[in-house]
């Protein structure tokens, strides 16, 4: 029987705050389902003492019993809806619909996005022993995009993108000091679920990046930010998440300026000795 269910089934011998509490629920459970005990407990205009016993009116031994039930019930909901529209367009100026929509959900993530959150993530990303980047088959992209680039700044940084013999083999090293930043994006790639899972197991701590609350990576996420998705074909857009990761490079550089430009000083070297570029004589980090 879900949350829900329980509920409902027993309203009619619940007290008046446990009613109100369990209609609170009820109505919000999605969002709910991403709160802790307290924030559950003020937004329902009850005390924390009366949600714990409302949790063993229910029959839980634990709020993070209700919890867990809770998202499995959200992650269950065939409520979740992608936003999708047709793709035909009467001006025939595909492209100027294309950059307005980027625009659009760029401008929905940026409003989006916690402060504190941020800065939180950025600081994981860099304060681990080894940072892993989830993209599954589909959006592994995203994650050599990062990878690209954050490999300059840290060492043991790892591209993931499925359950394999590369993943296994990281399995000892990485744990409760470790950190993934994980992309996943309608319909969701069930392989990036299985790495979650194994990695969520290990005590990894986890940063999902996803188009909606109700995703389901997130309630294995210490941290999550959502870049929205609109499609009108199957190509994702992907402007916002990019401009994300984007942005904790940045954050990370500014935080620990010193410590990462020492690194960018040895990667210019490198790039040097390694004839990668045309134009050798720009250097970067000296305009850092």
């Amino acid at each position: 029987m879900s949350v829900s269910e329980k509920i409902m089934s027993m309203s009619a011998t619940l007290s008046k705050k446990h009613n109100l509490l369990g209609k609170y629920i009820l109505d919000n459970i999605f969002d709910v389902a991403l709160m802790n005990a307290p924030q559950i407990a003020r937004a329902a205009g009850v005390s924390e003492a009366t949600l714990t016993r409302f949790v063993y009116t229910l029959g839980y031994n634990s709020f993070s019993e209700l919890l867990l039930d809770l998202r499995k019930e959200t992650i269950n909901s065939n409520n979740i809806q992608f936003r999708q529209e047709p793709h035909t367009d009467s001006d025939g100026k595909v492209y100027r619909r294309v950059f307005d929509l980027e625009m659009d959900l760029m401008r929905e993530t940026l409003n989006g996005i916690d402060p504190d959150s941020f800065d939180k993530a950025s600081e994981m990303l860099l304060d681990c022993d080894h940072l892993l980047l989830v993209g599954g088959p589909i959006h592994n992209f995203i994650a050599l995009y990062a990878a690209n680039f954050i490999c300059a700044y840290r060492e043991n940084v790892h591209v993931v993108s499925q359950v394999d013999m590369m993943l296994i083999s990281l399995l000892g090293m990485i744990g409760p000091k470790s950190t993934a930043l994980v992309f996943s994006y309608p319909r969701y790639s069930s392989e990036v679920q299985k790495i979650a899972e194994v990695l969520a197991e290990k005590g990894v701590r986890i940063i999902s990046v996803t188009d909606s609350k109700l995703s389901p990576i997130v309630p294995m996420s210490q941290l999550y930010f959502i870049t929205p998705q609109r499609y009108v074909v199957l190509a994702d857009a992907n402007a916002c998440v990019l401009a994300l990761v984007h942005s904790f490079m940045v954050a990370m550089y500014s935080r620990h300026s010193d410590k990462i430009k020492k690194k960018l000083e040895n990667y210019e070297k490198n790039v040097l000795a390694a004839d990668m570029f045309v134009y050798k004589d720009y250097d970067f980090v000296k305009k850092l």
